[in-house]
C-alpha cells in the first residue's frame, strides 16, 4: 500500500509542477496577472522526496533530501526562465 501513495505523490508533485510551469509560461512574464508560483518549488520537492522513500529505493535517508533540494533551485529556475519566455503582448 505504501507503494501506491508513494506513485501517488510522485504523480502530484510532478502534475503540481508542470501546472505551475504552464501558468507561468501563460502569465506573460507577470504583466498579464499576478500568480503565485513559487509553492511549486516547495512543496512537490517534498512530496517527491517522499514519495520516493515510499516506494522502497535503497538510498541512504540523505539521498532523499539531496533529491528535494536540488529539486527546488531546478524548479524555481524553470519557474522563472517560463515568466520571462512566456507569452508577451506584442
Amino acid at each position: 500500500m505504501a507503494t501506491v501513495i508513494g506513485y501517488g505523490l510522485l504523480v502530484i508533485a510532478v502534475g503540481w509542477i508542470v501546472y505551475k510551469l504552464n501558468v507561468s509560461y501563460n502569465s506573460a512574464g507577470g504583466t498579464a496577472f499576478e500568480v503565485p508560483v513559487n509553492d511549486a518549488a516547495i512543496y512537490p520537492p517534498i512530496l517527491i522526496g517522499v514519495g520516493l522513500y515510499l516506494i522502497g529505493i535503497a538510498w541512504p535517508w540523505w539521498g532523499f533530501v539531496a533529491a528535494g533540494l536540488v529539486l527546488v533551485p531546478v524548479v524555481l529556475g524553470g519557474l522563472y526562465l517560463l515568466q520571462e519566455l512566456g507569452d508577451k503582448e506584442l
